[in-house]
C-alpha cells in the first residue's frame, strides 16, 4: 500500500515539471491511499491557484471573498477531476489519526509542519510503510519509504 500525498495529485491534474514523475507512479501497479487532510489540501491549492490565473486572485482575503460570493464554481471541473481520479484509481480514503500527542511528537522528532506530520502520523497507525511524495521532507521520516520513480 502507498499513500499518495497532495503534490502527486496536483501534479498529475495539471501541467507542471513533476507531470511526468506523478504519471509514472499512478501508473504502479499497487494499491493506494490518501487521506482527507491531503484531499483538503489538494481541493484548496486547485482552487487557490485557479482563483490567481481566471481572476488574479492571490490574497487570501481576496480568495475567501470570491468563493463567499460565487462559491466554487470557477473549479467545479478541477476538483470533479480530482474526485474521479480517486474514484477511478480506487484510491482508499482513510480519516487521519486523531491524537494529537502522538501527531505532536512527531512534529518535533522529524521537524514537519503540522499537515506533514498528521499525515505521517496515519501511515504509522494504519501501517503504512510508503508514501509517494515529492516532499523531501518525509525523507526524514524513517517508518517511512519515500517511492521513486
Amino acid at each position: 500500500m502507498i499513500l499518495l500525498d497532495t503534490n502527486v495529485f496536483y501534479n498529475f491534474l495539471f501541467e507542471t515539471e513533476l507531470t511526468e514523475r506523478a504519471t509514472k507512479i499512478l501508473e504502479m501497479d499497487e494499491e493506494f491511499c490518501t487521506t482527507f487532510t491531503v484531499l483538503n489540501e489538494v481541493v484548496y491549492i486547485i482552487s487557490r491557484k485557479l482563483a490567481e490565473r481566471k481572476y488574479g486572485i492571490r490574497s487570501y482575503y481576496e480568495f475567501r471573498s470570491l468563493v463567499a460570493k460565487e462559491g466554487y464554481s470557477f473549479c467545479v471541473q478541477e476538483i470533479k477531476s480530482l474526485m474521479r481520479l480517486v474514484e477511478d484509481l480506487k484510491i482508499n480514503v482513510l480519516s487521519d489519526y486523531q491524537d494529537v500527542d502522538k501527531v505532536c511528537r512527531i512534529m518535533r522528532t522529524y521537524k514537519l509542519l503540522p499537515n506533514d506530520a498528521l499525515i505521517a502520523a496515519t501511515c504509522k497507525h494504519y501501517g503504512i510503510r510508503k508514501i509517494a511524495t515529492f516532499d523531501e521532507d518525509f525523507k526524514r521520516v524513517d517508518f517511512l519509504e519515500v517511492v521513486e520513480v
